[in-house]
């Protein structure tokens, strides 16, 4: 597989896969959610978006396109794929803003059971791509840029929250939307740092970590640093009735420094009705790509009444941590550059899974640790490991238990693991590249392969 350098720390306005954006738990049916997230059509089972948001489309390079693997009680089939590019949706033509679903969430804005695709264009361009019973349709067009899904008043719709055309400025977009894209209200939210250390704010997370049945917004304070946003502190905005995002408070670590790392994930840990956070933070950018202080890492935090637990403290995963099923040396800031959350053996408790590389880049090998969440909290008790880096994590054959789409170990490859009571299943459930995917004749990849949303 050829080797990412993913630089865990720096930001960009577009939003990583893997779940990026919401909680990794999967809804409940009628509640305005899917019950499986990532459900399209609504049969059942969450379908994985495969996107290359450099490919070319009727001559225009960077265009973009979104390939939908459905799901199936067998885990996901090449049969009744469908792609999705920009033109499809009668909104303009492919190539307009650039990079189309060069990443993506899911979420069921319009409240018909169905998960819809909403993604990126350009600069200030959101698109939101339909559920239906045959799968992604027609789109609607909306002004912002750093799509995050939740419930952010607690009644059970999926809200959406942009950023805005100023600077530091978001909208708290309360569903259900029409299928014209209108939301039912929309809140301003200002995120400009109280710090003057930090120059930007933009939303990276989304869950419940307060406990009160209303998700709450994480907020990466950064600083722009030769062309890269550098993040440096994590802040919380509380969910409320109204829509109506209050701040709160600013997280800290296990060395109660600032709490922060990129891509930042949630799911319930240890199963208290607190959704926990974790950050990846393999490298941090200032010029050349540096160590971060401290070493690289995964950390956990634990939610609570007031936005962090006060009975589990937070903690770090290094390449120190006596029990992990890797042993280094492992290479230069590649120490969980993917990060991901998810119950894998359906038992209540999200597990974790990130990616390190082994050896010397750019012959090193990805290899995937899976750690299990409990009472205690996140363990590496029973700890696995398994070949190729973290892709997504979402439940495609509608048992409950999250399976994993894990690019390589093979060049360009995607193997998709499913998970259940016993764990993750080594022997795949299927094996695919862009290749087997039919992206007809007015598409070509952008070269790189594509990446996954789930």
């Amino acid at each position: 597989m050829k080797q990412r350098l993913v630089v865990g720390a720096v930001l960009v306005l577009l939003l990583s896969a893997c779940g990026s954006g919401g909680s990794d738990s999967d809804g409940e049916g009628g509640t305005g959610r899917p019950a499986v997230r990532s459900d399209f059509d609504g049969d059942g089972y969450g379908d994985l978006v495969a996107t290359d948001g450099r490919a070319t489309v009727n001559g225009k390079y960077a265009a973009g396109y979104a390939a939908v693997v459905r799901g199936s009680s067998k885990g996901p089939v090449l049969e009744g794929q469908q792609v999705v590019v920009q033109d499809d949706l009668g909104l303009g033509k492919a190539g307009e803003g650039g990079g189309f679903a060069s990443q993506g969430v899911t979420a069921d804005l319009d409240g018909d059971g169905r998960a819809d695709f909403v993604t990126q264009a350009g600069r200030s361009t959101v698109f939101v791509v339909w559920g239906s019973a045959e799968g992604l349709s027609k789109g609607a067009r909306l002004t912002g840029a750093a799509p995050v899904t939740g419930d952010f008043d607690g009644d059970k719709r999926a809200d959406l929250v942009v950023t805005g055309t100023e600077d530091n400025t978001a909208q708290v977009l309360l569903g259900p939307f029409s299928r014209e894209g209108v939301p039912r209200r929309t809140v301003p939210l200002d995120l400009r740092p109280s710090d003057p250390a930090y120059t930007d704010a933009m939303p990276s997370a989304v869950g419940d970590v307060t406990g009160d049945g209303k998700d709450d917004l994480l907020v990466t304070w950064a600083v722009l640093a030769d062309g890269s946003y550098v993040a440096g502190a994590t802040l919380l905005y509380r969910g409320a009735a109204d829509g109506k995002l209050a701040k709160g408070p600013r997280l800290k670590d296990d060395q109660g420094k600032d709490f922060h790392g990129a891509p930042l994930r949630t799911g319930d840990l240890n199963k208290d009705g607190f959704a926990d956070v974790v950050a990846g933070l393999a490298c941090e950018m200032r010029g050349d790509p540096m160590t971060p202080d401290g070493g690289s890492r995964v950390s956990v935090l634990y939610g609570g009444p007031s936005g962090q637990s006060e009975k589990l403290k937070p903690s770090r995963i290094t390449e120190k941590t006596a029990g992990l099923p890797v042993e280094g040396p492992f290479s230069y800031c590649t120490f969980g550059f993917d990060v991901g959350v998810g119950d894998m053996d359906a038992d209540g408790y999200a597990d974790m899974a990130f990616s390190v590389v082994t050896g010397t880049e750019p012959d090193g090998a990805t290899s995937l640790v899976l750690l299990k969440g409990s009472a205690r909290g996140l363990t590496v008790e029973g700890a696995r490991s398994l070949p190729g880096g973290l892709g997504a994590m979402l439940d495609t054959n509608g048992d409950r238990a999250a399976d994993l789409a894990v690019e390589g170990p093979g060049e360009g490859e995607v193997r998709v693991l499913l998970g259940g009571r016993d764990g993750v299943e080594p022997t795949p459930a299927l094996v695919f590249r862009e290749a087997d995917v039919d992206l007809g004749p007015n598409i070509s990849g952008g070269g790189n392969g594509f990446r996954l949303v789930g």
